[in-house]
């Protein structure tokens, strides 16, 4: 075995011994085999998001009917997390999963606090049929480009679920932590 991945497996080992919820939520994606799920950077997805938007409210000043979308972003952290923070027009993993037939045919883009969680989600999309992409860098590369989150009512907030204190986040956002 390289030296590289016996490094990585002993980071993982020391990880999962001092908590295992840390090193299966941050690592997890990391292993295990699976299907190749394709990422998706940081500026193409607000693009996307932000052109959604600008569809919508044209839609609604015509007093049209509004455009569904035809991708949909999947917050898979947990609910102290999500509780916190959201990227703006993101819905949960539960609100995915109980509605799933709903967003059928749709690109999913899922994503946590670094890309391990939403990297795992991925790969089980991507074994069910779900055209799927990854937000690997997820919340924290989204607040590194200064982009706005909102509470799950919508409202904007400058608060951000970091998981974790390790990660440094811009002095425009308050971390969360517990």
């Amino acid at each position: 075995m390289a030296f590289k991945q016996v490094s990585l497996i002993a980071i993982f080992v020391a990880l999962l011994a001092a908590n295992p919820n840390d090193a299966f939520a941050q690592l997890g994606g990391l292993f295990g085999g699976g299907p190749k799920v394709e990422a998706i950077e940081t500026n193409a997805l607000a693009k996307m998001l932000r052109d959604q938007r600008k569809v919508e409210a044209k839609a609604k000043a015509a007093s049209t009917e509004v455009p569904v979308a035809d991708f949909v972003v999947v917050d898979v952290r947990s609910d102290a997390e999500v509780n916190v923070s959201v990227i703006p027009g993101a819905i949960t993993k539960a609100q995915y999963e109980k509605h799933r037939d709903q967003y059928a045919g749709r690109l999913v883009i899922p994503y946590c606090t670094v890309g391990g969680r939403s990297g795992a989600y991925a790969k089980q999309l991507a074994k069910d049929g779900v055209k799927v992409k990854n937000f690997k860098g997820s919340i924290l590369k989204w607040v590194d480009a200064g982009l706005p989150l909102v509470t799950l009512n919508g409202e904007p907030t400058n608060r951000v679920h970091t998981y974790s204190d390790r990660y440094r986040i811009p002095a425009k956002y308050e971390q969360v932590t517990r």
